[in-house]
């Protein structure tokens, strides 16, 4: 049977999950830092547990269960998106970093995608139209937390692209043109294996890359730029924690 066509029952076997055990939420990480990352989110996380599969990890948090992987690009962040989706876990957050095309998403903003085009290569494969969209609620939450710690936010207009390399200086135009603010690698594909079982989904990213001046992660960063990159980084993952906790609630 290919993997598409598994059942629940397979993921609950392979991972040991009983049913009601599956975490509430699942918060998915696009870097290429992966060891400092994980070791700084489960930090915050007490009983924590790799599972089966390499590198996905469970924890608590104020009385919930979260799961937690570094997963970079959309092959990789619809794994764990399509085992806990599968199982019935409802909120599904992908952090990390963007690029900027807008001159009002400067680095240290906290870009929110609404209306994402889906160019993953991953998205179509789960039944998904060309435009996904995040919940509006969990937006809203997100925002709310990040202005309550005084982080800049913007809802954008979003596009994720299959690799940060193949960019050009043409598509970026073209695409600021089509009014895309932001890019990332992994969140539409995040929404549409998501949406194929019924989950929630948001996505919180740090604006690094300001590509309508020409400035990639290859540029160094000035000061105080950085600070603000390092203090939106931090953010990012307390409030997806909290947008999960918050969500369980209204669930309950």
């Amino acid at each position: 049977m290919a993997i598409l066509d598994y059942s629940e029952q397979h993921w609950r076997d392979a991972l040991d999950i009983e049913k009601g055990a599956e975490p509430t939420a699942l918060i998915l990480e696009g870097t290429w830092w992966r060891q400092t990352a994980t070791q700084s989110r489960l930090a915050l996380l007490d009983s924590v547990t790799e599972l089966a599969f390499p590198e996905i990890y469970t924890g608590d948090w104020n009385g919930i269960r979260v799961a937690y992987c570094c997963a970079y690009g959309a092959a990789r962040a619809v794994e764990p998106v399509h085992v806990f989706s599968q199982l019935g876990t409802q909120t599904l957050i992908q952090i990390g970093t963007c690029g900027s095309l807008d001159a009002d998403a400067t680095t240290g903003v906290v870009a929110l995608p609404e209306e994402c085009v889906a160019q993953d290569g991953i998205s179509q494969y789960y039944g998904a139209k060309p435009l996904v969209y995040t919940d509006p609620a969990l937006v809203t939450a997100a925002e709310q937390s990040l202005t309550k710690r005084g982080i800049p936010t913007q809802r954008t207009r979003h596009l994720t692209w299959p690799s940060l390399f193949a960019q050009s200086d043409d598509m970026c135009a073209d695409w600021a043109r089509d009014g895309i603010a932001t890019i990332d690698m992994e969140t539409s594909a995040v929404i549409a294996a998501g949406e194929r079982f019924g989950a929630r989904t948001l996505s919180l990213l740090s604006v690094w890359d300001q590509l309508f001046e020409g400035r990639t992660f290859n540029d160094p960063l000035p000061s105080d730029a950085a600070e603000k990159l390092q203090h939106a980084n931090r953010a990012v993952f307390e409030v997806a924690l909290e947008v999960a906790k918050a969500a369980t609630k209204s669930e309950n």
